[in-house]
């Protein structure tokens, strides 16, 4: 095992400099504006002071360890510094004898197979196409050491970086690079795989292939947005711009929620005569039943007509669909149906038809799924833990939790990890939730914001709020990774401490980050503010947060309209003009919204009668 973990976040070990992606928790404390002022901060937004503080031992049993941080040190010789040491790190190793056999492929398996990627999120199916060519191990030692620099080092140190090993090895050929970006990408670190991506392109020794291609417009739509996706795929060659490409972008526009360019991109494929596969009709379904469920027959008889067969998942989110409504009844014909043409339910399949019966209080038919799903150390038990953790709790049945958790305890996944610390926290064990994170901790060298998320949330949901602001303030010590789930984990704590200020200050906050190009806030988060304004009848602040909800790039969905409608009718204002506002977003009303519309129109005519009367008086 070689020794290149001394490079993994070299600024938290120098401790003199931090970057403004970090901060955010802070200003949960502290003035913001001040400590973003001039004398905080560099040109490029680097902290160069920080307080001189040593762990107490309260922080102690959550962050191991005492350091104390320098102040008052230049930006440009921390920068200069961290990135000379990594490059002395990478040529050290890169130098070395190795002086034991190594075992490159089984290396990569231990240390880079990242948690198992969401292969339930029914989005993922488009994406199965893309790096065919480079799934097999990194099959060099060098090549292997370069990926273990790129991930523990900040992405702007990484064409730096490449350039340097270039130098050292004289050689990186485009498969080895290739299979780099795909790791990069199965761990979600899709910003320093698409830095790689753009470099291969500058280095013009290798001929693209359509996978290449779409690989890359796959990445740049995941950093950048699908709009520069769109720009970029105009330069692809003609030849190349094929079914592949098109339906990556299709994936994306979905993966958006964007119905008006996900509707446009599925017209260009039948514009061109490009292939309609069971793939891209799933993505149109996925994509109705997000924004319109009336959509989805026409679908069908196109999938009918073109004599394609629906797949496991075409069933998977139909029967969702069927199960999210309430049709219990709906969805089991579906299920009946399925496998009638030969079809049996997977794992996660399974687990979903549980969820539902669950929702429906059908106590005893989820039972039975989950009996069918097994135990002990079947592959099927094995691959759906962390689904099971969720559903036990749901059924208060504690024992299952505990047991399922003995089970995994020993080599858990960061994903259990992280639905262990949820179960828990339903249970109302917060002390069991708490042990499963400090033993995450000491596990894993790089802990995913989604386990601190998850903490703060059990502490909102237990009410133990004290205990949930004095995590807060571990994680802003220890510059804990800040990002959109973290922000989420914020914003639903102070919205459960009844704090609802706060909780919009910090969405605020990060909008304003996503707005200088860093990863935007997540939609939900929108939504609980929304609801917590409407709820109170708020219409001036629901109104707002919905605008600021679009300028982040939320459009052409449903939910927020419902919200919005919600407010208007507990402050019994009318709302003018919802109708024509949803037509230009491209959203129909449902049922539910149809029928809150018309309520909408009951007010309007009330207040018009009311004026008047008051006329007639007057």
């Amino acid at each position: 095992m070689w020794n290149l973990h001394r490079c993994a976040s070299p600024i938290k070990k120098q401790g003199c400099c931090v970057e403004v992606s970090g901060l955010l928790l802070w200003g949960i404390k502290h003035d913001t504006a001040s400590y973003f002022s001039g004398d905080n901060l560099g040109a490029k937004g680097l902290c160069l002071r920080e307080e001189s503080y040593d762990t107490s031992p309260i922080v102690g049993k959550f962050f191991l360890g005492s350091r104390r941080l320098s102040s008052c040190v230049s930006e440009k010789s921390c920068d200069e510094d961290v990135l000379k040491e990594t490059f002395l790190e990478l040529e050290k190793t890169l130098s070395a004898k190795l002086t034991e056999d190594i075992n490159v492929e089984e290396e990569v398996k231990q240390e880079f197979n990242p948690e198992p990627r969401r292969l339930d999120d029914p989005l993922l199916e488009s994406e199965n196409d893309l790096y065919l060519r480079y799934r097999e191990p990194l099959k060099r030692e060098t090549s292997l050491v370069l990926l273990r620099t790129i991930m523990d080092s900040p992405a702007r140190y990484i064409p730096g970086i490449l350039k340097r090993f270039v130098e050292a090895v004289e050689d990186l050929s485009h498969v080895e690079a290739s299979k780099i970006v795909f790791i990069l990408w199965k761990h979600h670190m899709y910003y320093k795989a698409l830095q790689i991506s753009e470099w291969l392109d500058t280095t013009k020794q290798f001929e693209h292939s359509e996978n290449d291609y779409a690989s890359r417009l796959d990445l740049i739509a995941k950093v950048q947005g699908v709009d520069v996706a769109e720009k970029y795929m105009k330069n692809v060659p003609d030849s190349l711009r094929g079914e592949l490409l098109y339906r990556i972008l299709l994936a994306n526009c979905v993966r958006s929620g964007n119905m008006e360019k996900s509707e446009a991109v599925f017209e260009k494929m039948r514009t061109l005569g490009l292939p309609i596969t069971i793939y891209t009709l799933n993505q149109m379904i996925i994509l109705y039943k997000k924004c319109d469920r009336r959509r989805i027959p026409g679908i069908l008889s196109f999938m009918k007509k073109e004599n394609l067969t629906p797949s496991l998942l075409t069933y998977r989110i139909l029967i969702a669909a069927r199960g999210e409504s309430g049709d219990i009844i709906g969805m089991e014909q579906l299920v009946e149906g399925m496998k009638s043409h030969g079809l049996q339910p997977d794992t996660h399949f399974l687990t979903d038809l549980a969820r539902f019966y669950i929702s429906e209080g059908l106590k005893d038919k989820a039972i039975a799924i989950l009996k069918e799903i097994g135990g002990g150390n079947s592959q099927e038990f094995i691959r759906a833990r962390n689904k099971l953790f969720s559903l036990y709790a749901s059924l208060d049945m504690a024992n299952d939790v505990s047991r399922i958790w003995n089970h995994c305890k020993s080599g858990p996944t960061m994903l259990e990890c992280e639905a262990a610390i949820g179960a828990w926290g339903k249970l109302g064990k917060v002390e069991e939730a708490e042990a499963v994170l400090e033993m995450a901790m000491q596990k894993f060298k790089g802990l995913s914001s989604r386990l601190f998320s998850e903490l703060l949330r059990v502490y909102a949901l237990n009410n133990q709020i004290s205990k949930g602001k004095e995590f807060i303030e571990r994680m802003r010590r220890f510059r804990c990774w800040s990002g959109p789930l973290v922000w989420d984990g914020l914003v639903r704590f102070y919205v459960e401490a009844g704090d609802v200020a706060k909780a919009a200050s910090i969405l605020s906050k990060a909008a304003e980050r996503q707005s200088g190009g860093a990863v935007k806030p997540l939609f939900n988060s929108y939504m609980v503010v929304m609801e917590q304004y409407a709820k109170c009848g708020d219409v001036h602040n629901a109104e707002k947060w919905f605008h600021r909800m679009k300028q982040c790039g939320y459009t052409g969905r449903i939910r927020p309209f419902q919200i919005l409608i919600q407010a208007y009718l507990k402050a019994k204002t009318p709302a003018y003009g919802l109708r024509e506002r949803m037509k230009a977003e491209d959203v129909s009303p449902n049922k539910e919204f149809s029928m809150q519309l018309s309520k909408i129109d009951a007010l309007k005519r009330d207040v018009l009668l009311t004026r008047d009367v008051l006329g007639v008086f007057t």
